[in-house]
């Protein structure tokens, strides 16, 4: 039987800048701990919001070329000032303020939205998505 991918489950990171991340991702984030569990390092599973998690592993290299631990992870938001505020207030670095999209060669249609970038304590790229309804649109600007 051909099982059908259900969404994502975890992100695995680790985190050499542990207790601030955690911090980031609760207080920043609006993340919950689901499960701490490990024997010689901490091992946190942290609920998106909607049963996604990150999974954070205490450890990890100080310096990580590149940007961080992973590409990037991209969080659904219905306020992206707001998020991109929290996150800010929480210690995360400023990489790209909210700014307006409109990628029209998206397929089967175009897709609108707000989105913008943090940069966590271990380097890693956090991205906000606020997806705008088409009829919101005019001309490429929101109403």
């Amino acid at each position: 039987m051909n099982k059908k991918t259900m969404g994502l489950h975890h992100i695995g990171m680790t985190s050499y800048h542990f207790e601030d991340t955690i911090r980031l991702y609760q207080e920043g984030l609006g993340f919950t701990i689901k499960h701490i569990w490990g024997r010689d390092k901490q091992i946190y599973m942290m609920d998106m919001g909607d049963g996604s998690c990150i999974e954070v592993f205490e450890g990890g290299e100080e310096e990580v070329s590149g940007s961080g631990r992973w590409v990037h992870v991209a969080l659904k938001t219905d306020n992206i000032e707001e998020s991109y505020k929290r996150a800010l207030a929480a210690g995360a670095k400023p990489k790209l303020v909210p700014t307006f999209a409109d990628i029209l060669e998206a397929k089967p249609e175009p897709v609108y939205m707000y989105f913008a970038y943090v940069i966590g304590y271990d380097g890693e790229e956090i991205e906000f998505i606020q997806e705008i309804d088409k009829s919101d649109v005019v001309l490429g600007c929101e109403k």
